[in-house]
């Protein structure tokens, strides 16, 4: 009787070990993606700014069907977008073709980064990592 409760407190035990080693960390972005987590809507991102860690990346999603060129920069005017890219800054210019998504960065350095979307006037992403 004692060998096979000790060996069901054994099996338990080991299971237990196993899930906790394959346990996926969800850090509240949604979706599927670990880590933070920007969406960008038809002519915007759904947040303009977001605060990370050093060392984090950011997963874009693009949830519409709607055509985005996301890269370092800002508009500053309606009228055109300023291309400029911040010491630090992973440098970044990705397409995205509706309901897709692309990791951005990882940010290694700490400091304030400006992205954009070339095809949406105003449509800017600030990135603050600590």
């Amino acid at each position: 009787m004692y060998k096979k409760l000790l060996a069901g407190v054994m099996l338990l035990a080991i299971l237990t070990t196993i899930l906790a080693a394959c346990s996926i960390h969800d850090t509240g972005g949604g979706g599927t993606a670990a880590g933070p987590t920007v969406h960008m809507g038809n002519a915007n991102f759904t947040q303009s700014s977001i605060t990370i860690k050093k060392g984090q990346s950011i997963t874009l999603i693009d949830d519409v069907s709607t055509e985005h060129i996301i890269t370092n920069g800002e508009w500053k005017t309606s009228s055109s977008p300023s291309l400029f890219k911040e010491n630090g800054a992973p440098v970044y210019n990705q397409t995205f073709n509706g309901n897709d998504s692309g990791t951005l960065g990882p940010f290694n350095t700490s400091g304030t980064f400006h992205y954009l979307c070339t095809i949406h006037p105003d449509m800017n992403l600030t990135v603050t990592v600590q």
